[in-house]
């Protein structure tokens, strides 16, 4: 048999035997190379709330997260109905629904980036300032608040996951930081007949 020139057959035996662990040998008349990695899942993440949406210095009432068993929102009243609400973090505006009489106002979902299974909704508002499809950003004024009665409004903050029968409604403590979260456990600390945390449950069925 004869013998092989310069390594070549060398090589092309030892090509042979690590193919199928996906590496080609170098020197051998190619470049190194390992197998192909698979396409990269986008991660999603989970909403940021970093700014009230309402100045808590004008409220009159803080009902928290699961108040009553029931509540799935922070739900606010102030003094006067003519507070701005804003955006308590960044997303896209998907979709605004009138609430029936005797409300007449409107509730603003808003997505949050990256973060598909989630909704950040903010109820009773009036004199909207967004649309749907608009990008906001944290602290931008949607609209106005809500009357409740005459010389008050009110509005509502909630955080659901899931969709349909599924959707649950989070505290959004979950997804505040923390100068978001000090600034409500301040303002709840004002009203304690309505409890001792602002997450009076972890989760509920909007």
């Amino acid at each position: 048999m004869a013998r092989p020139r310069d390594g070549v057959g060398t090589c092309r035996v030892l090509q042979l035997c690590l193919v199928c662990v996906g590496v080609t040998l170098a020197g051998c008349g190619g470049s190194p190379k390992s197998p192909t990695a698979p396409p990269s899942t986008p991660v999603s993440t989970v909403p940021v709330l970093s700014v009230a949406v309402v100045d808590l210095s004008l409220l009159v009432d803080f009902q928290p997260f699961g108040f009553a068993l029931v509540n799935p929102t922070y739900k606010f009243y102030t003094t006067g109905d003519t507070t701005s609400v804003r955006a308590a973090g960044p997303g896209t505006v998907v979709n605004i629904l009138a609430n029936p009489a005797p409300d007449g106002d409107w509730e603003v979902h808003v997505r949050p980036p990256d973060a598909a299974d989630y909704l950040v909704i903010y109820d009773h508002v009036v004199l909207l300032q967004v649309v749907v499809g608009q990008s906001v950003s944290a602290g931008q004024v949607m609209g106005r608040i809500a009357p409740w009665v005459p010389g008050k409004g009110f509005t509502e903050l909630q955080v659901n996951r899931g969709t349909g029968a599924n959707t649950l409604a989070l505290c959004p403590r979950q997804f505040g930081t923390a100068d978001f979260n000090a600034a409500h456990d301040a303002a709840l600390a004002r009203f304690p007949t309505r409890g001792a945390t602002v997450c009076l449950a972890d989760t509920i069925r909007p």
